[in-house]
C-alpha cells in the first residue's frame, strides 16, 4: 500500500484498527469505517487552492504564508519539502485503503442482508472514485483523449494490502476508465439518500460521473448523468435546496451577523450545509494567509450581487487591506457534490450540445437565489453560444472564488478548444496594495504536480512529472 511508502515505512497505519482491539466482522463495523470523519473533514490543506488565477497576494501579509502556499501561488516545480509533502496524498490514500477494504471484505461476511452489503460495498466503490478523481486531477494531466491512453496517471490500487510493492502509473485514460466503471457498477446499488449527508448516495454518484464526463469533453454523456441525478433530487425526502441569498442577507437572515470573519454561512459555518448532496469540505485556514481576490475577480461582480458579502477588505487581525483588495471570508471549501456546482455543470453541459434556453434557465435559477430577481437574468448581449459558455465559466467564478474549484476549471479547460489559448498569471501586490511587486506566469507543465519523493524512493522506476 502506498500510504506505507509515504509515512516511512512504518507500520503506524495499521493503527487506524488498533491489533488485539477491534477487527471489522459485522456489517456495522464495515458500516461505521465509512463514518471515519477523514472522507469528509479533510482538514489538511490542499495548496492547489493557491494555484486559481482568481487570487492574488497582498505580500506584506503573504511573505508570511507557509513555504508550500507560497510556492503553489508562484508555480514552483516543487511544492513540498520532504517532510510535509505527503500529508495530503497520505490522507487520500489512507481512505482508499478503507475502501479497498470495505469493497472486497463486505460481502462475505454472514450478518446482514445481501441488498445491505450491497448498498455498502456500492458506497465504497463510489467513495473509492471519488478519490482517485481527485488524485488523477493532482497527479495526472487534464484529459486530453488524443495523449490521455499515454499520459501518465497515478497507480489504480484495488486491495487493501499493506504488504504490496512496486507500484506502477496507470495512464490518465485507465484511470478514468475505472473511475467511470466503478461509478457505472455502485450507482446501481446506491439509495436514493445517504444516511448522512456526508455519505455517498445515488444523486451524488451521478453527478460525481457527470462531472467526470464533463472533465473529458463527454458532453452528452454528462448532461445524461446530470439530469438524472436531479431526476433522483426530485424524489428524495427533504432534498437539498438553494439558500436564497435574498432572505439570507435580509433581516433576521441565516447568515448574519456578518462579524470580523464574515458572516455565518456555508463557508464558515460546517453545520449550514443545504445546498450539500455529498458533504465533503478542505481545510483553507492554512493556505489562504495573504491571499486576497485579483482585483479582475471583484469586477465580475455587479453592485447587487450578495456573494460579494463574502469579502472584506479586512485581514484576519482586522487590520485593513491596502489599496481596495478583498479577501474572502471563509474557512471551508466545499469539494464533495453541492447543488449550485450541479446546476452550473449541466448548464455547462446544455450550452455544449445546443441547449441553450436550458442553459439559461439553469444559471438564471442559481443567479435568482443569489442577488435580487430583477437583477439575474443573462445580460441581454449574450446570445452566442460561445458567450452563454464563457458567462457560465464567469459564473463558476463568481460562485466559487478563491476555493479551489477554478484551478480544476483552469486545468480541464487548457486543452478545450474554445479557451485553450487562455494564459494565467498571480500578481503579488506590495504594501499600497497597488504597485504590483512581482508577477508569475503559469506554464501548462505545471497543470500537474509532481509526485511525492516518499512515492517515488519506494517505487523504482517509477517516472515523475516534469
Amino acid at each position: 500500500m502506498l500510504v506505507l511508502f509515504l509515512i516511512s515505512c512504518k507500520k503506524d497505519f495499521l493503527e487506524i484498527v488498533p491489533k488485539g482491539k477491534l477487527v471489522a466482522s459485522t456489517l456495522k463495523d464495515y458500516d461505521l469505517l465509512m463514518n471515519n470523519t477523514s472522507f469528509y473533514r479533510l482538514d489538511v490543506s490542499d495548496v492547489t487552492v493557491a494555484m486559481g488565477d482568481e487570487l492574488a497576494a497582498e505580500q506584506n501579509y503573504f511573505q508570511n504564508a507557509g513555504p508550500e502556499t507560497q510556492k503553489a501561488f508562484a508555480w514552483a516545480d516543487v511544492l513540498y519539502t520532504p517532510d510535509r509533502e505527503v500529508i495530503y496524498t497520505n490522507n487520500q490514500l489512507l481512505n482508499l485503503y478503507i475502501c479497498n477494504k470495505i469493497i472486497n471484505e463486505v460481502t462475505t461476511i454472514s450478518n446482514g442482508t445481501a441488498e445491505q452489503r450491497a448498498a455498502l460495498q456500492a458506497e465504497a466503490i463510489a467513495t473509492r472514485a471519488w478519490i482517485n478523481f481527485d488524485l488523477i486531477n493532482h497527479y495526472g494531466k487534464p484529459y486530453d483523449e488524443t495523449t490521455a491512453a499515454s499520459d501518465p496517471g497515478f497507480p489504480i490500487i484495488k486491495e487493501a494490502n499493506i504488504n504490496a510493492t512496486n507500484f506502477k502509473r496507470n495512464s490518465v485514460k485507465e484511470v478514468y476508465g475505472q473511475i467511470i466503471s466503478d461509478l457505472q457498477a455502485a450507482i446501481v446499488n446506491l439509495p436514493l439518500k445517504g444516511s448522512f449527508v456526508t455519505r455517498m448516495s445515488r444523486p451524488a454518484a451521478r453527478g460525481l460521473l457527470g462531472k467526470v464526463y464533463l472533465f473529458m469533453g463527454r458532453y452528452q454523456d454528462a448532461l445524461t448523468q446530470f439530469n438524472d441525478a436531479f431526476n433522483d433530487l426530485a424524489n428524495v425526502a427533504s432534498p437539498p435546496t438553494l439558500y436564497n441569498y435574498n432572505d439570507a442577507f435580509a433581516a433576521g437572515g441565516d447568515f448574519l451577523p456578518i462579524g470580523f470573519s464574515g458572516p455565518d454561512y456555508p463557508g464558515n459555518n460546517y453545520s449550514k450545509n443545504q445546498e450539500s448532496i455529498l458533504l465533503k469540505t478542505a481545510d483553507l485556514s492554512g493556505v489562504s494567509y495573504g491571499l486576497v481576490m485579483a482585483p479582475e475577480t471583484m469586477d465580475l461582480y455587479t453592485d447587487s450581487d450578495l456573494r460579494r458579502n463574502f469579502y472584506g477588505n479586512m485581514h484576519s487581525d482586522h487590520t485593513p487591506i491596502p489599496g481596495g483588495l478583498y479577501r474572502k471570508y471563509a474557512t471551508y471549501s466545499h469539494v464533495g457534490i453541492e447543488l449550485a456546482d450541479l446546476l452550473l455543470m449541466r448548464a455547462e453541459a446544455r450550452v455544449r450540445t445546443d441547449d441553450l434556453a436550458g442553459a439559461r434557465a439553469d444559471i438564471e435559477l442559481l443567479r435568482s437565489n443569489r442577488m435580487p430577481p430583477a437583477d439575474a437574468g443573462v445580460p441581454a448581449g449574450i446570445t452566442s453560444k460561445t458567450d452563454l459558455l464563457k458567462f457560465i465559466i464567469d459564473e463558476r467564478t463568481r460562485e466559487f472564488a478563491g476555493e479551489g474549484q477554478h484551478w480544476l476549471d483552469m486545468r480541464r479547460l487548457s486543452v478545450d478548444p474554445v479557451f485553450s489559448f487562455l494564459t494565467y498569471s498571480h500578481k503579488a501586490y506590495a504594501a499600497d496594495g497597488v504597485t504590483v511587486s512581482q508577477t508569475y506566469q503559469l506554464r501548462p507543465v505545471r497543470f500537474t504536480l509532481r509526485l511525492p519523493l516518499a512515492i517515488l524512493q519506494a517505487n523504482p522506476g517509477m517516472t515523475d512529472n516534469p
